[in-house]
């Protein structure tokens, strides 16, 4: 017959030693209690990323409208308490002491209360805040996007998931000896850890591919009007590939987004059709900042050129815009056309061989006349005059009064010398010019060459008798345009310079 415990003296109580397997079950709940932040730290990416992009009306998520309007704020409040960082593992060392005195005072059942409060408290934290991503995906499977997607839901999800196993761990672990669970209590184990396999991806959490400088080089950099010149970009692969690389490295590689630096290709992509969306919403702008704004985008040149690249609606709204302007423009030139053509014309007294009048776009307070093709008229004019008009070999240019601003022009060639008129205009000037090609034509610093050619006999030596009226009033009125009227008469050099 087996040896019967000893009795211990009346008035005292029994102290407990802890069994062995307790040990283990208490070190495996602090283990996976801390096992999200030891894997954040020290494993997982340095960043990803979190948004959402909707063409039309977004899903209803009641459950993100909640937490971001007043649940993020409240869990903010909560995990300022030291006891529930790390899991909740400086609670659980609370609880673990609690026990351990309780078994030592001999009164195990305070210290079974104390864990399992623990545990209650642990699970409602790292719970609860799960109900909402739950509910919303359950009623809409679209609220996956809203809350970020696979990827953010999960590293929403673990630390709740990994609280659940530590609990249970922590539950097994103060389990009076012997004593066996009820049904219901199994069953509720077995629904608490069903969730866990669905929540667990094959790979969302494994950072994806960053593609490399020398990568994003051989793919090709530059804005999408670039990559139309080069032939490049056919694929909807090698537009995604390229906009990454421009969203990251900047159109020539000296730098993008400062939010994508690291950040996986995927999450890259995945900001840019969100920021597609956003942009369309907004009313196709890819230059309007505020849908930059509302995802936590900085706002750069290259991402919003580089955007056309993903975003066609975005392409086709610049489309629509740029033809708006264009027919805007042209109806703007033919009320300037109207306007020069409602001035008195002039009446040649002998007749030109050539002739013809318009508006003339000017800038730099310059009317310029080329001759060669490949001059570009940048950043300032062609020569520096001082008075009316100067000419160099090949270039005419005449003084406007304001510094850019659209000119009535009328301009005649002769093959002999015209008759002198002074009468109705403010200045005459006459200035030699030599052409080097034989065709002088006056530019359109926004339109191309404009009006005739001027040299009717070929190269050589001319002679070029300026007109202008109504600079004052133009330069009064610097607004409006079409007020300033030339007349530009050329003809074959014969005879002294006059200068009238």
């Amino acid at each position: 017959m087996p040896e019967s415990p000893p009795v211990p003296p009346a008035g005292t109580a029994a102290r407990l030693r802890p069994r062995r397997a307790a040990w283990f079950q208490w070190a495996a709940a602090f283990a996976v209690a801390v096992a999200p932040a030891f894997y954040w730290t020290f494993i997982g990416p340095d960043s990803y990323s979190y948004g959402y992009g909707w063409v039309g009306e977004p899903p209803r998520c009641p459950g993100h409208a909640f937490m971001e309007e007043r649940g993020y704020g409240i869990l903010g409040a909560v995990y300022e308490v030291p006891f529930f960082g790390f899991g909740g593992s400086p609670l659980m060392a609370g609880a673990l002491a609690a026990w351990l005195a309780g078994n030592r005072q001999g009164m195990p059942r305070i210290g079974r209360t104390a864990a399992r409060l623990a545990a209650a408290v642990i699970g409602l934290i790292t719970l609860l805040p799960l109900l909402p991503t739950g509910l919303d995906i359950a009623l809409n499977a679209e609220c996956l996007d809203v809350w970020g997607g696979p990827f953010i839901v999960l590293t929403g999800v673990a630390p709740g998931l990994t609280a659940s196993v530590s609990v249970a761990l922590m539950l097994r672990a103060v389990r009076p000896p012997h004593a066996r669970r009820s049904h219901a209590v199994r069953a509720a184990l077995v629904l608490l850890m069903l969730p866990l396999p669905a929540f667990l991806p094959v790979s969302d959490t494994v950072p994806g591919k960053v593609s490399g400088r020398e990568e994003c080089f051989s793919t090709g950099l530059g804005f999408p009007e670039d990559a139309a010149a080069e032939g490049g970009g056919a694929g909807d692969g090698d537009l995604e590939k390229r906009f990454v690389c421009v969203a990251r490295e900047g159109p020539w590689g000296q730098g993008g987004v400062p939010e994508f630096a690291g950040m996986p290709d995927e999450q890259v992509l995945s900001y840019g059709r969100h920021l597609c969306a956003a942009v369309v919403r907004a009313g196709g702008d890819a230059r309007d900042r505020a849908p930059y704004a509302s995802l936590g985008l900085t706002y750069e040149v290259g991402l919003a050129e580089s955007l056309k690249l993903i975003c066609p609606q975005v392409v086709a709204v610049e489309k629509a815009r740029a033809e708006q302007e264009r027919l805007a423009e042209e109806r703007r030139q033919e009320a300037l056309e109207a306007k020069c053509a409602a001035y008195p014309p002039h009446r040649p007294r002998i007749r030109p061989v050539r002739r013809a009048a318009g508006a003339v776009h000017t800038d730099y307070n310059a009317l310029v006349a080329l001759e060669d093709e490949d001059v570009e008229m940048i950043e300032a004019a062609p020569l520096w005059v001082e008075g009316l008009a100067g000419a160099e070999a090949g270039v005419l240019q005449v003084t406007v009064a304001n510094e850019f601003a659209t000119v009535c022009v009328t301009a005649e060639a002769y093959d002999r010398r015209p008759p002198l008129e002074r009468r109705g205009w403010d200045l005459v000037r006459e200035i030699p010019y030599r052409s080097t090609r034989g065709k002088l034509t006056f530019v359109d610093f926004y339109g191309g060459r404009r009006l005739v050619n001027l040299t009717v006999a070929g190269r050589g030596d001319y002679r070029v008798r300026v007109h202008v009226r109504g600079s004052g009033k133009a330069a009064a009125n610097w607004e409006e345009d079409a007020v300033e009227q030339f007349l530009i008469m050329v003809y074959p050099a014969g005879g002294s310079f006059r200068n009238e």
